[in-house]
């Protein structure tokens, strides 16, 4: 089942690349509604697309999803309910696309039980899958980062592209990592002459909140791709060859958050770190 609907390449490198939003699948009992039919294949983040690929070149671990967002967003809680009975367009099983678009013909939006379905054959699976990772490369390294790439300005029906910043960095307000990590990241986006911002308007996004505990050695970092270099990789992907100004960026990005990690004192405190996650996270 969750086999066919995200795919984790593991690695030992200290850095988790996580990618919610990469998904484009739409499965066949919702393309009875024509709409999905424009969905199914669209991608919404080429950012994570561009990360996930230059991940799995170093070695390191990437969970990637399937599923289009659209079908059920992989970064927000789980209780992120419907804002009504018929109208979704923030929470986990969206009723419009991004451009305003109706997903569902009226009166047949997804019922409550239609969304708790998809969170227990996607949603929790997936979750679980970060879980068993950050656990495994937990026991090898003192800390480890979770790099998480989406796409949530984009997938707003709120959205505003125009002179967005090229790379926006979140650690919930600061509580989600150690500082030393985000300046050896934004130094390197700097470098490359994109712009960048840390904790813009997605300072608090869901897997930032849930799953930072630097004081444990769990670090968690979200970038949203946006602005000039979002338009770069979409015309990169769409002509299907490399960006390698993008690349160059993304590999730089990556290494800079190794070597960060590198020079990071071990953790003071301990406890039952993966049990507080999972009922963070999971419960």
């Amino acid at each position: 089942m969750m086999e066919k609907e995200s795919a984790i390449v593991r690695g030992q490198s200290a850095v988790v690349v996580v990618t919610p939003h990469t998904g484009t699948l739409v499965p066949p009992d919702l393309l009875v509604h024509p709409a999905w039919e424009a969905v199914n294949g669209r991608l919404s983040d080429p950012g994570g697309r561009a990360l996930g690929a230059a991940a799995r070149k170093r070695g390191i671990t990437c969970i990637s999803a399937a599923l289009h967002p659209c079908v059920i967003d992989l970064n927000v809680a789980a209780n992120n309910t419907a804002l009504s009975q018929r109208l979704n367009r923030l929470g986990l099983c969206r009723t419009h696309t991004s451009r305003g678009e109706a997903l569902y013909l009226p009166g047949a939006e997804p019922s409550e039980a239609d969304v708790q379905r998809r969170i227990e054959e996607h949603w929790k699976p997936f979750h679980a899958s970060i879980l068993a990772e950050l656990s495994r490369l937990r026991e090898t390294h003192d800390n480890v980062l979770m790099l998480v790439s989406h796409a949530g300005a984009w997938l707003s029906p709120y959205r505003t592209q125009l002179g967005a910043v090229d790379c926006n960095f979140s650690t919930n307000h600061g509580a989600s990592s150690n500082r030393a990590i985000v300046s050896a990241m934004t130094r390197a986006a700097q470098a490359l002459e994109h712009s960048w911002v840390v904790n813009g308007s997605a300072a608090d996004a869901f897997t930032a909140q849930r799953y930072g505990r630097p004081e444990c050695g769990v670090h968690v970092i979200e970038l949203e791709v946006a602005g000039r270099w979002r338009r770069e990789l979409e015309l990169a992907q769409r002509n299907a060859h490399s960006d390698a100004e993008s690349d160059a960026l993304i590999a730089k990005i990556l290494s800079a958050a190794e070597s960060a990690l590198d020079g990071m004192a071990a953790p003071r405190v301990t406890g039952d770190l993966f049990r507080d996650l999972l009922d963070a996270c999971l419960d």
